[in-house]
């Protein structure tokens, strides 16, 4: 058995994204195999309640980091702090490579790590010319250094070994098997489930960064009869973006964070189209999230998509405003609407299933362990 350490992530129970969603799942599974796991947490009160530096969740140790920084800085001071806290004879598991020059110090003191290299960070639109001189150089040295590269979809896996001349191992993101069947929901509460019923909203879930294409998506409901209200989801008052997305368009309903799973997911599966603008990145966890919830998906035209969706069985796809307002006007008839969902159902059992997926990370842990020994 490994001993464990977690790294890159900024705390579980998740309440923020794709990676802490993975080590929600996976941390509690290797501790159930029977290693010895450590996950770092930023020390955010709302988890953190008894201001402890540690604690156990779910038999993992959480290990709470207090920075004094704030925004990139406080990032990287974060991340050194965790970095320099894993002791000799463990192995580590880094998620994202935003400071992978720190990785130099595991590799000094012989800790073997995997790397999940997450999407090509330096291209999202939100990052200036400093910022994407810092990331290319942190992408670089963490395909450098780390003993196994993970890649989480076919284009991540094709760019590591084209432009960084690496290998890497392909492993995704994951949906439960009973996401696939919810069950009765009629117990679920939420005011968002008493305003709206079954197929009489657009919905959109999403992190307010222009990569998102959430302003073509709004754009394209201005465009549209707009004849059903549009929903999107997310904490729009973090950035200048999110604002003055709100200020511009007072006829969509921002209605905030939705952190309960079951609810969320009910609110995929109710809404009329699911609308998912991303279009930097690799298998991106909503929209596998989403495609197991039964929505019904309008996707960003890019290959990463194409590839998670298995093609257009499985949804529409759109590149501007014009086609997707057409969309939101002209959805599916019903049977085409049946077909889709359980095409895009299918899709995530032959490929993201979690227990495959957690199936594959304990293979990158038993490699690791052969590093040590």
């Amino acid at each position: 058995m490994a001993t464990v350490y977690l790294i890159g992530v900024r705390g579980i129970p998740n309440r923020y994204g794709g990676f802490e969603r993975l080590v929600e799942v996976l941390a509690p599974h290797l501790a159930s195999q029977g290693h010895d796991v450590t996950v770092f947490c930023n020390d955010d009160p709302a988890v953190n309640r008894g201001g402890v530096d540690e604690d156990l969740w779910m038999g993992v140790r959480r290990r709470f980091i207090p920075v004094r920084s704030g925004g990139p800085l406080g990032t990287i001071e974060y991340d050194w702090r965790s970095f320099k806290e894993v002791p000799s004879g463990a192995v580590a598991l880094i998620f994202g490579y935003g400071t992978g020059i720190f990785q130099r110090y595991l590799k000094l003191r012989g800790i073997p790590h995997a790397v999940n290299m997450d999407g090509i960070e330096w291209r999202r639109e939100k990052w200036g010319r400093l910022a994407r001189i810092w990331l290319r150089m942190n992408e670089r040295a963490a395909a450098r250094r780390a003993d196994i590269l993970i890649a989480d979809h076919p284009e991540i896996q094709r760019y590591l070994q084209d432009e960084l001349g690496k290998d890497s191992t392909m492993i995704a993101y994951g949906v439960d098997d009973d996401a696939l069947e919810p069950g009765d929901r009629s117990s679920l509460s939420h005011p968002l489930l008493d305003q709206y019923p079954d197929q009489s909203f657009s919905l959109v879930v999403a992190r307010p960064e222009p990569e998102n294409q959430i302003h073509v998506t709004l754009d394209a409901f201005e465009r549209s009869s707009k004849k059903y209200p549009m929903v999107v989801l997310g904490n729009f008052e973090i950035n200048d973006y999110g604002r003055q997305l709100r200020a511009k368009h007072p006829d969509v309903h921002f209605a905030g964070g939705v952190y309960n799973a079951p609810v969320l997911n009910e609110l995929r599966r109710r809404s009329s189209l699911y609308i998912h603008g991303h279009s930097v990145g690799g298998t991106n966890p909503s929209l596998i999230e989403a495609m197991a919830a039964g929505a019904l998906l309008v996707a960003h035209e890019n290959p990463f998509n194409r590839w998670v969706m298995g093609g257009n069985a499985s949804g529409l796809f759109f590149t501007g405003a014009e086609d997707l307002a057409a969309h939101l006007d002209n959805p599916p008839a019903p049977e085409v609407r049946a077909k889709m969902i359980a095409a895009a159902r299918q899709r995530c059992v032959e490929q993201f299933l979690w227990r495959r997926i957690l199936d594959e990370y304990d293979d990158v842990v038993a490699r690791l362990l052969k590093a040590i020994r």
